[in-house]
């Protein structure tokens, strides 16, 4: 296959019998982190209570039809049955029961979609009937499909990238959805592994995204810019052959098996369009970059070690590279990873609730960006032979492994008890809080402490307050000449500097 030169994430094949045993060593080492990786997955589910969070619901009811033989949609039958298991494992799944989606907008024929895609239980399903012959929580099932999963693309990013770009990326918040019923695990490891394929294996990255694609239909553009990308960069060497022209017809039917199927089920691309507008919007920047920098749940205040690392190393990486000029295929290759990145971006943006739950604090779709680091995580030919850096290399992943563990170990409860605003919000609030406007709905989920209720609100000290339909928060004095466009305004901030406040009209909730 013809391919360009310039792979800024997969390390140069090594020849030579010193590079060989170079080699087998970095296998070891990567196997080694696996393991270990495995175990401290395996020791954190243990100890975790396993109760329903965000989506979990609808992704066992799916799977426990498919250990059955069942489609995925449920009969009243079917729930009946499934809550009669719920009820058998009594505390071992607290909450499950009684917690299978029935809406009539999603019944055809009798069944009952859910509001997810079947694409994932179906994965799991194997794991299923084993959890279900040894009468354990079918959470178990998710969490041993999860922790492989991830163990085994460890190991290839280890192999790849080095040990510390791997514990990076896996020692970290994703622990926290290791033994869910949650798709969380299955993107970011979809997204990762296409990105580093994108070179010598598109049609696995191209698979990958696919399957992405299929557990949620706003990826879909992302596949599409992938493939797209792929087509400029390998040209005929993508489909040179009939097997991988067949290889091609399979996966774009995978990446349009979602729409394709509710579409024939109910008319829609979505289920959640049959419950909802379910239009397409074009986001405020503020929406775009939320999982990014959002102080209550972005990535930079969960995973600040991460974004350090993949920043410096991004940064030495291009001041080191020599300028010459590039083809359009070349180009094609460097700016896919940012056209991709915002693609993710407004594939997130489309959801109406950025504070969604089935996360710890941080926003779940924040895990979709974590992959992008990759760019600037190959330690090995960053930092050289250079001792110094390597060492400090090493400090910044144990530092990042233990707040990981503290902040996102699996035994924490869902976001929806678990939202107060955290220290670099709360700082920002108080000293500097124009600096940044949230969605009003994580600013009114995080004061209030609570999903249900969205009314105005403020922070503690009154130095940030947000008015819905005009009406400011009781708990401190209502600003004086607010201007007619804030009073109008859906929503409105007012961000006080010194005696005077700012004032910020916002149209969307979120």
């Amino acid at each position: 296959m013809n391919q360009p030169s310039f792979e800024p994430t997969v390390a140069d094949v090594d020849e030579g019998p010193t590079k060989r045993i170079k080699a087998r060593s970095n296998s070891r080492a990567a196997v080694l982190l696996a393991v270990v990786f495995a175990c401290l997955c395996i020791v954190l589910t243990l100890g975790s209570g396993q109760s329903r969070v965000g989506d979990a619901a609808d992704y066992t009811a799916m799977a426990w039809q498919f250990s059955h033989l069942r489609p995925p949609a449920l009969t009243v039958a079917d729930e009946a049955e499934l809550d009669r298991h719920y009820h058998e494992l009594g505390n071992r799944m607290p909450s499950f029961e009684a917690s299978t989606y029935m809406v009539p907008a999603l019944e055809r024929n009798g069944r009952f979609e859910q509001l997810h895609f079947w694409i994932y239980p179906l994965m799991v399903s194997p794991a299923s009937v084993v959890v279900h012959a040894l009468n354990l929580p079918d959470t178990y099932a998710f969490a041993a499909f999860n922790i492989l999963l991830a163990s085994l693309v460890l190991f290839i990013v280890a192999r790849r990238l080095g040990v510390a770009a791997a514990a990076l990326l896996f020692v970290s918040p994703l622990l926290w959805w290791v033994d869910k019923p949650h798709a969380e695990v299955l993107m970011f490891c979809a997204i990762l592994l296409a990105l580093l394929w994108r070179r010598e294996r598109p049609l696995w990255g191209m698979l990958c995204l696919a399957l992405a694609a299929a557990n949620n239909v706003t990826f879909l553009g992302v596949f599409v810019v992938y493939a797209i990308a792929a087509a400029i960069e390998h040209r005929r060497a993508l489909y040179d052959s009939r097997k991988k022209i067949a290889a091609l017809c399979g996966i774009g039917f995978l990446a349009v098996l979602h729409p394709l199927y509710y579409k024939i089920r109910l008319g829609v691309i979505d289920p959640i369009a049959a419950i909802s507008d379910g239009g397409m919007r074009v986001p405020t920047v503020t929406r775009f970059v939320t999982p990014l920098v959002d102080p209550f749940n972005g990535l930079v205040v969960w995973w600040p070690m991460l974004v350090l690392v993949a920043v410096v190393g991004g940064v030495i990486r291009a001041w080191r590279r020599s300028l010459e000029p590039r083809t359009l295929r070349e180009w094609v290759f460097v700016w896919t990873p940012f056209v991709l990145a915002c693609a993710v971006l407004f594939a997130q943006a489309q959801v109406g609730a950025p504070e969604s739950g089935g996360t710890f604090s941080m926003c779940r779709y924040a895990l979709w960006l974590a992959p992008f680091a990759v760019y600037g995580l190959d330690h090995k030919r960053t930092f050289q032979n250079r001792v110094a850096p390597k060492a400090l290399l090493s400090v910044t992943v144990a530092a990042s492994a233990v707040l990981s563990v503290h902040v996102a170990r699996p035994s924490l409860p869902d976001s929806w008890f678990t939202v107060h605003p955290p220290f670099v919000a709360a700082v920002l609030s108080d000293h500097a809080p124009w600096a940044w406007n949230s969605p009003p709905y994580i600013f009114m989920v995080r004061q209030w402490r609570t999903f249900t209720t969205t009314g105005p609100v403020a922070n503690p000290t009154c130095t940030k307050l947000l008015a819905v339909s005009g009406v400011w928060p009781t708990t401190c004095p209502a600003p004086v000449n607010v201007p007619s466009a804030c009073a109008s305004s859906p929503y409105c901030y007012a961000n006080r500097s010194g005696d005077r406040y700012g004032f910020v009209p916002v149209k969307d909730k979120g």
